[in-house]
């Protein structure tokens, strides 16, 4: 309907206009800046989710090490996602990601530094990525909190585009990774990481604040807020419903997920090039699921298309668990993947669109302290599992983690969205 007053339209302010893209990326320039900065910053993060694990067995020669490097990036999320949480609404959220950024690139640059002045050794590489897993745990959560003032009439379009950033970033991170430390090597690879910081700081550095920093941030007050964010997120049925949710979702996949090259490798007895086409079927589900969000939701209310999502996820694994098809686990996680990426996208939306801007950093602090801690558990039960039985049983827990996600779409307020 046009608008029939004389009165002329203002002329649009040049950073408040969309570029002329895809539908998906028809956004304010502002944000499509800060998605090539992520981009960037995604890439080098490969660089370090690749290079860690190569540079702890050549320090130590232990898989055990490598394998305790994963419960590194998850026990800081648990021990103090909430504090993370309200440092994020107490602080100006702009001057926090600047100051996350550099502190990442410093520690980063630190590892190679240590390396070639013969002083590098392992409890420095644990305590390192321990403190990194902290400050990314307050950029990430800044992120979903600033996405709203970026693009607060396209949240669905915005979410899906910062998830297929990422899942681009992750399918070609790794190749990139690969090439990297075979041509360089894994210390020098690192260089290259604490330089990709500066996709996101330098877009930060112009862009406007988001919030102002409150007076107060003693450690009493950070308590009062922890306590005001629990508080909220179970009196919000929606919000807590989500974070349940995640949560059993996380303990069936991780379950899934971390028995997987094993399952390829003993069970199927599968080639180098044929496992990897599983995992290519795994990255290619994400960015579909990022690609599908936004014509999903504008045919069908979120309530119906959550639940049908998370059915086909179910479906996904319950292949998974009854064929011998050598493609079948890739097959199964592409279904999974894009499933749970749409839905990422949709409930990230909902989120930003139910929880008060001042408090969406300590809510989601809270959730994120549920839904992380169910992955190592999941992983450690997809272990055992594999051990004492056919591997397929654990795709057939993961079948049952979906039907419990999908029973909690039906039976709570979600359904009515």
């Amino acid at each position: 309907m046009t608008n029939s007053s004389s009165v002329p339209s203002p002329q649009p302010n040049p950073d408040e206009q969309t570029v002329s893209a895809p539908a998906l990326f028809q956004l304010p320039l502002p944000y499509i800046r800060f998605l090539i900065g992520m981009f960037i910053s995604r890439l080098g993060d490969s660089l370090f989710t690749f290079a860690i694990p190569w540079i702890s067995y050549k320090l130590t020669q232990s898989s055990i090490v490598m394998g305790s490097m994963y419960a590194v990036s998850v026990l800081p999320i648990v021990l103090f996602g909430p504090i993370a949480g309200s440092l994020v609404d107490r602080w100006e959220r702009k001057k926090l990601m600047i100051f996350t950024d550099i502190s990442r690139a410093l520690l980063v640059a630190l590892i190679p530094l240590l390396h070639f002045a013969g002083l590098l050794q392992l409890w420095e590489l644990y305590a390192i990525s321990f403190v990194l897993t902290i400050l990314s745990l307050m950029f990430d959560v800044s992120t979903v909190a600033i996405i709203p003032a970026l693009a607060p009439k396209q949240l669905t379009r915005a979410n899906a585009s910062y998830q297929l950033t990422n899942q681009i970033a992750e399918l070609a991170g790794p190749l990139l990774a690969g090439a990297l430390i075979i041509s360089i090597g894994g210390f020098h690879s690192l260089w290259l990481d604490a330089v990709s910081f500066a996709g996101t700081l330098i877009v930060l550095m112009v862009m406007p604040s988001f919030n102002k920093s409150k007076s107060r941030t003693s450690l009493s007050q950070i308590f009062k807020d922890i306590g005001e964010g629990f508080r909220w997120l179970i009196h919000s049925k929606i919000n807590l419903s989500f974070s349940f949710q995640a949560m059993i979702g996380n303990f069936g996949y991780s379950a899934a997920f971390g028995v997987l090259m094993f399952y390829l490798l003993n069970t199927l007895h599968l080639n180098a090039q044929q496992s990897s086409l599983n995992y290519t079927l795994l990255g290619f589900g994400g960015i579909v699921g990022s690609i599908i969000a936004v014509p999903l939701e504008n045919h069908f209310p979120r309530g119906k298309l959550i639940p049908v999502l998370l059915g086909i996820g179910t479906a996904g694994f319950v292949f998974a668990s009854v064929s011998q098809f050598w493609l079948a686990p890739g097959i199964a996680f592409f279904a999974v993947t894009v499933c749970n990426t749409a839905w990422n996208t949709i409930v990230t939306s909902v989120r930003q669109e139910t929880i008060p801007s001042d408090m969406i950093g300590r809510v989601l602090g809270f959730s994120r302290v549920l839904t992380r801690l169910a992955m190592p558990l999941g992983a450690m039960t997809g272990a055992a599992l594999s051990e004492w039985t056919d591997p397929r049983a654990v795709f057939a827990v993961a079948a049952a983690a979906k039907i419990l996600e999908v029973t909690i779409a039906l039976i709570t307020p979600i359904r009515k969205l």
